[in-house]
């Protein structure tokens, strides 16, 4: 996890690296191994090493291509090495490695803009062309490697983070309050360009660009194919492929100089990443790094702490070192200041301090990289969409089947699950006006699980149609004004109200559950928790890598027909399944997931009081996007709560805690660092 930086003025002014100071102090810390600078006139790029794999202990960036025409900076590591060297006519030895910043270097000397494709891996990329004056960037598929930028006709500049753009000379501090109001929201799933401030953007994962004095060009250039579905003979045949895929992820991923670490939760995620590493390094310590919860009062434990089920995958490899890290025994909030400063944004991922405390944990015992189990239930799916595919395709008795199984894994009501996923292909068909479809999936539903159907088409058929705006208002009277119904985010201020009310609500548009799986992963979600994650551990110089979101899982994954997403009523089937002898029982066909929230609370509760309460002093700074009447009985009906109070109002008041905090820090800028 290395870092980035590059300017280039194509008016030809020359870079004046004083300067510059702010900004590349920021990515100081990145450099541990290292820092290099290649500046020619009015043009700086610049790199910080952290070493991780055995080639990067030979790497020296920025890196000047034999010929001298080609420079490149690269935060990467290269997966497909033996591929790409074989196809390049390279040779490379333990004494005189071929690393992974030349290999990139060749690639684009062979395949120039159409590179990016052949690269297996985590990547942020650029080349300078020195004879054209053009700067070529590319970011990986699924964008775990961070690429923020500004442009403004005169001058490009790049970075790992996004601060080290911000406080560039002259760069306008102009926030988006959209963003804001997104953020408030959790409506940013939609955003994978923007950023918090107005001229600051980010490369897509999947994307490249080319820049020059005359124009910036972006473009696509890797998405899963999503006309192609996967088929195979038998189960076996399946199960067989995908743990050979995931397998080579996680393979990939153990490629260090350094011992190696895991998160292990006790999930099936975070466990079946930690066994896989255990086994291919059968001969070596891995370190495990567990939350545990031992203060949380015994009632509440069992269903915080997963560490019965940790300890469950550590028998079962000798080579597993475990350690424990308490995380109710600091707050949810550690270092939030540091965190808040280098990410440079508002982040809405709760419970941050858990990789930290880990990581942390890991460092102390020499790790350098880490591999956690982020976040397979979304790559892989729970596979709800084959229940709601099934009924849309009118196929009733697999449907029952298949919630039959579902409800018995889950410890549900069949009529329950029935009406929740048979109902949301009611809704559709009837904002498609599917009358007759929506009749007879109701009485199907109505005569076999006695769902009654006039509360199907008061709940699927009719309350769709009514406006989201009215439904809101009626849902909150006015004589129950006093009680703060955070669920909806709304109801933070009537601004939010009044934004949430102008937004398009969801329309029709077919029934496409691959497509809807695809763009779940690669729309904006994904992107700023990959960006945050990448932020929150770097200033500890290790590096987390995630195998689930290696492209080679992710195409599969999609790929795969919905009846292997969910099979048998097991979400997650071909994982559960390709794991069988390596995961302890007990793990391996694990249907529950700890409720981390009580400890989130608690930690609030305990640690934050003095935060919050000067946070509610301070409110009015939130205007208009908070009322501080509203944040007050938010923070009244958590301690009269405690535990037991709704998490969306713990998350509320999470979002102002943060907000408030980086708007303070926006406030601090640099006098050399603003616009003029």
């Amino acid at each position: 996890m290395s870092a980035i930086f590059g300017l280039i003025h194509f008016d030809g002014r020359p870079i004046e690296i004083e300067a510059l100071r702010p900004a590349l102090d920021v990515l100081a810390h990145r450099g541990p191994d290292g820092q290099g600078r290649w500046h020619e006139g009015s043009v700086l790029l610049a790199h910080w090493m952290l070493h991780t794999t055995p080639e990067s202990l030979h790497e020296q960036q920025p890196l000047v291509a034999p010929e001298g025409d080609l420079v490149l900076v690269a935060d990467a590591r290269i997966d497909n090495r033996d591929e790409l060297l074989a196809a390049l006519g390279l040779r490379s030895t333990v004494e005189r490695p071929v690393t992974d910043a030349a290999l990139i270097l060749a690639a684009y000397r062979r395949w120039g803009s159409d590179c990016p494709d052949r690269l297996i891996g985590d990547f942020a990329l650029a080349i300078w062309d020195r004879r054209h004056r053009r700067l070529f960037a590319a970011r990986d598929g699924m964008g775990v490697r961070p690429f923020y930028y500004f442009h403004d006709g005169r001058r490009f500049a790049f970075a790992t983070l996004l601060p080290a753009v911000r406080l560039l000379p002259d760069v306008p501090q102009d926030i988006d309050e959209e963003m804001i109001l997104r953020f408030l929201t959790l409506k940013l799933e939609t955003e994978n360009v923007r950023t918090f401030y107005r001229v600051i953007r980010r490369l897509p994962g999947g994307h490249a660009l080319q820049v020059d004095a005359r124009e910036l060009h972006c473009w696509r250039y890797w998405r899963v194919d999503l006309e192609q579905e996967v088929h195979f003979r038998s189960e076996t045949e399946y199960v067989e492929a995908f743990r050979a895929c995931f397998e080579e992820a996680v393979r990939c991923r153990l490629r260090s100089a350094f011992p190696v670490g895991t998160q292990l939760s006790g999930g099936l995620d975070s466990s079946s990443v930690t066994g896989m590493a255990a086994h291919l390094l059968k001969d070596q310590v891995v370190h495990a790094g567990t939350a545990v919860f031992e203060d949380v009062p015994e009632t509440q434990r069992l269903q915080v702490d997963e560490r019965q089920y940790a300890d469950a995958v550590v028998r079962r490899f000798p080579n597993l070192c475990h350690h424990l890290f308490h995380a109710d025994r600091i707050s949810p909030l550690i270092h939030l200041d540091k965190v808040v400063e280098l990410y440079g944004q508002p982040f809405f991922s709760a419970n941050y301090h858990i990789p930290v405390g880990v990581a942390q944990t890991l460092q102390s015992q020499g790790v350098r990289v880490i591999l956690s189990g982020l976040d397979g239930d979304s790559v892989l799916t729970y596979g709800w969409a084959r229940l709601a595919d099934l009924f849309y395709q009118k196929q009733w008795e697999q449907f029952a089947q298949e919630v039959e199984a579902f409800a018995k894994v889950e410890g549900l009501s069949p009529q329950r699950v029935a009406q929740k996923f048979g109902g949301a292909v009611l809704e559709k068909w009837a904002r498609s006006f599917r009358w007759k479809a929506f009749q007879k999936g109701g009485r199907y539903l109505a005569q076999r699980f006695g769902i009654p159907f006039d509360r199907l088409v008061l709940q699927t058929g009719i309350k769709p149609w009514i406006p989201v705006a009215w439904r809101r208002k009626r849902a909150r009277p006015r004589s129950q004004e006093r009680f703060v119904r955070f669920s909806e985010a709304y109801h933070l201020s009537p601004l939010l109200e009044d934004w949430l009310a102008r937004q398009p609500s969801e329309q029709a548009s077919g029934w496409h559950p691959r497509r809807d799986h695809w763009e779940q992963l690669a729309g904006g979600i994904w992107q700023w928790v990959l960006e945050f994650a990448n932020a929150r551990v770097g200033w500890l110089q290790v590096e987390e890598r995630f195998p689930f979101f290696d492209r080679r899982v992710v195409t599969l994954s999609v790929q795969l027909p919905l009846a292997y997403k969910l099979r048998h009523g097991w979400a997650r089937y071909l994982l559960r399944m390709a794991l069988e002898g390596m995961l302890p029982p007990e793990v391996q066909w694990r249907s529950s997931k700890a409720n981390i929230g009580y400890g989130f609370t608690t930690g609030l509760l305990r640690f934050e009081k003095a935060r919050i309460a000067s946070l509610i002093a301070s409110a009015s700074q939130l205007r208009p996007f908070v009322e501080p009447k509203r944040l007050r009985q938010a923070w009244e009906h958590m301690q009269q709560h405690k535990a037991d109070t709704d998490p969306s109002v713990d998350m509320a008041l999470y979002l102002c805690l943060i907000l408030h905090q980086w708007l303070t820090t926006v406030s601090e800028v640099p006098v050399s660092a603003q616009a003029e």
